[in-house]
């Protein structure tokens, strides 16, 4: 008997299912947090969308996957404001050009005291390739504030969840 035999952790064939390779894996998560504001009155479209946060997720070695994403923040609100925020979702593969993903999720409201109020959603994105991607949640260049300054979104936490097919 040799060493290799003895010695199973070091054996070529280690794995349960008798497989020389590792198992490949089948779920990945992480999360970031961030913000943006406040932010000055915008009645006229701005030149570039606002990050608000961004996450970066690793599927290679996963083959396809499904990807659940889960937006969730506090929209900070000065009394007197108009606001339309509209919210977009861009991905990057391995630190290329983002592409908008999803739809558009919009807060609106009119509001006559100070306020905070909770804003979220998800987004599922299905039959993704592997790779390196990053995931962001932007404040898109047709959201309006207008009267007031001064609102924020704060405690935005985006999370995803990669689970392979």
């Amino acid at each position: 008997m040799n060493q290799f035999e003895y010695c199973s952790p070091f054996s070529p064939v280690n794995y349960q299912d008798g497989r020389r390779e590792p198992p490949r894996r089948q779920a990945a998560l992480n999360a970031s947090s961030g913000g943006v504001g406040p932010l000055p009155i915008i009645t006229t479209l701005f030149a570039e969308p606002l990050n608000v946060v961004s996450t970066p997720i690793d599927t290679t070695g996963m083959g396809k996957t499904n990807n659940l994403l889960n937006f969730t923040s506090i929209v900070n609100l000065p009394l007197g404001i108009s606001v339309t925020l509209n919210f977009e979702i861009t991905r990057s593969l391995n630190g290329g050009a983002p592409v908008n993903v999803g739809a558009t999720y919009t807060f609106s409201t009119v509001v006559d005291v100070l306020e905070a109020e909770a804003f979220s959603f998800q987004f599922f994105d299905p039959d993704v390739a592997p790779g390196f991607y990053t995931y962001s949640v932007q404040l898109s260049t047709n959201s309006v504030i207008d009267i007031t300054p001064g609102a924020a979104v704060q405690n935005a936490v985006l999370s995803v969840l990669a689970v392979a097919e």
